[in-house]
């Protein structure tokens, strides 16, 4: 059985391959699982990313015109969502949505937003599987109507979470961090993750604050662009994790891996990471007026700290490639 995995974007670089959001991880790891048994085609569809509106315009006509031109190769078809709207279906096939969420920050406000979200569960109704990341966004397909969901949890690779108490020392002293206070990670310096927000509502805690990603913030905190190894490291030496996301995530990568190194997490809950912080016995706080309070409370008792770490850790584990990979071969023979 031939595959054919749809992206609505260009073919990565490699600092682009060694640097990507939770989604693209997720669907990596699913694609490389596949193509140990099946033969696998990756056709990609670029938006295009120019800066300018009137270029920006231009190339998403461009993509519209390919996408809506395709010659499927695969017997199944897998479509993130863009190709959910805007490729044709071919009803000879069998077709896989998987979708990690629908909504950002500011998409939503774009002025095709309403359509996008209207002909995209249209669409959906005509796909064979739904994959999701959480009951959440399973809710969402049921609520319009969808039924063929299937949730597929993150999954992750639990030996890259083990290191050494020198490797660990190594890398607190090359981000300068001498001083025994408190470390909190604020998250990726993304507006829609709310590092902002959470920085401002904690500043005046004496503690070390830390974010990564390519943005750089004006904001007296060490801010690095990180390799994959060096974020986990972070996430292992700090004292708290924020996943302050100010949209529906469809799941929380960030929250995930740092319940892995048993960190303390603390995050808004928006979408799909409620199950997780919830049944990880994590701490929801909705309300960035009330983070310092919480945040506060949970540094003045070391106990509880070592009590979360250890249940998110737990909790957290059951998620390892071995299920991630049943999941996704499960699927396909499903569709068989």
């Amino acid at each position: 059985m031939q595959l054919e995995w749809l992206i609505s974007g260009s073919a990565p670089t490699w600092v682009e391959e060694n640097y990507q959001d939770g989604g693209y991880v997720y669907d990596t790891y699913a694609r490389n699982i596949l193509r140990t048994m099946y033969p696998l085609k990756v056709t990609y569809f670029s938006r295009g990313n120019s800066k300018s509106t009137v270029k920006k315009a231009t190339e998403f006509l461009k993509y519209l015109l390919n996408s809506s031109l395709i010659k499927f190769a695969g017997q199944v078809v897998v479509r993130d969502p863009f190709s959910t709207v805007f490729a044709p279906f071919d009803r000879k096939r069998k077709n896989i949505i998987i979708l990690h969420h629908l909504y950002t920050a500011d998409f939503k406000y774009q002025p095709f937003y309403k359509f996008f979200e209207r002909r995209f569960f249209k669409k959906a109704h005509l796909a064979d599987k739904i994959v999701v990341v959480s009951k959440y966004w399973e809710k969402v397909f049921r609520n319009r109507g969808c039924s063929n969901i299937k949730i597929i949890y993150n999954s992750f690779d639990l030996k890259e979470f083990m290191f050494s108490e020198q490797e660990l020392g190594k890398t607190k002293k090359e981000l300068g961090i001498v001083r025994d206070k408190p470390i909190i990670y604020l998250g990726n310096t993304r507006p829609e993750k709310g590092y902002l927000e959470s920085y401002n509502a904690l500043k005046e805690i004496d503690a070390n604050f830390i974010a990564s990603g390519k943005n750089t913030v004006d904001l007296p905190i060490v801010q690095k662009y990180l390799s994959y190894t060096d974020y986990l490291k972070i996430l292992s030496l700090s004292t708290i994790v924020l996943t302050m996301s100010k949209f529906d995530e469809g799941w929380c990568r960030t929250a995930h891996e740092a319940m892995l190194c048993g960190t303390p997490v603390i995050g808004s809950g928006r979408g799909g990471m409620r199950e997780l912080l919830e049944e990880g016995g994590q701490i929801i706080c909705g309300n960035f007026n009330e983070l310092g309070t919480v945040v506060k409370g949970l540094l003045n008792d070391n106990a509880r700290v070592e009590e979360i770490g250890a249940k998110g850790m737990r909790y957290a584990s059951q998620f390892n490639l071995e299920y991630f990979k049943k999941s996704w071969i499960d699927l396909i023979s499903e569709l068989q």
